[in-house]
């Protein structure tokens, strides 16, 4: 939850500028939930890392590196109060979603022996949406940490809100979304959906 999101851009600007951020261990950007319902945050941080190494050396870079503890402590100073965080997996990933700036997001509750089913029922919902609609980017995250409120984070992607409209109504017009919704509607518990718009992009240096 950041009052300031300008304080939040310097602050992360400057820990990049460190030898610690040079050796940061993973893509990074920051997201704006324009549209968040009820959910106190107002961004996000979005880190990717290509294993689990990469992410325990993430980890050990914030409890030891002077230039991360300051980040955390101009983090605070700026109001910014973290409110969730969790460590999700592709189970779906289709497009190039580092191309696309304004996404839609539906986090909702699957069982865990419904995931593969609903998996199944998404990818082909979307392969047959996009043989009639423009689709960009889109992908299901399995929430595997951190999963208290939702289990996977499904997303749809655009190159800005006004293109991230169009696709969403032409999807949830499509005869294929009614039968997904069929399918799945015993099997899956819509927990919110958030409007996002991705501010900046912080790519990991060459290591």
């Amino acid at each position: 939850s950041a009052p300031n999101a300008e304080s939040v851009v310097t602050a992360m600007d400057k820990f990049y500028e460190s030898d610690c951020g040079q050796r940061y261990p993973a893509d990074v950007a920051l997201a704006e939930q324009v549209f968040n319902g009820g959910y106190e945050s107002t961004h996000f941080f979005l880190n990717s890392y290509a294993n689990a190494a990469a992410q325990q050396k993430a980890a050990e870079i914030f409890r030891t590196c002077p230039a991360a503890l300051a980040f955390l402590t101009e983090m605070s100073e700026a109001g910014v109060v973290f409110t969730m965080e969790h460590l999700s997996f592709p189970l779906i990933a289709e497009g190039d979603s580092n191309q696309d700036l304004a996404f839609a997001k539906f986090d909702v509750k699957v069982a865990p022996q419904n995931q593969s089913a609903y998996a199944m029922a998404l990818s082909k919902m979307m392969n047959a949406a996009a043989e009639d609609i423009d689709v960009r980017s889109y992908g299901n995250n399995l929430a595997t940490f951190g999963n208290d409120r939702f289990t996977n984070s499904v997303y749809v992607g655009a190159e800005s809100l006004t293109q991230l409209e169009s696709i969403q109504q032409a999807l949830f017009a499509h005869p294929a979304y009614a039968a997904f919704s069929k399918e799945t509607a015993d099997i899956r518990e819509s927990v919110n959906t958030t409007q996002v718009l991705f501010v900046k992009s912080y790519p990991m240096h060459e290591q």
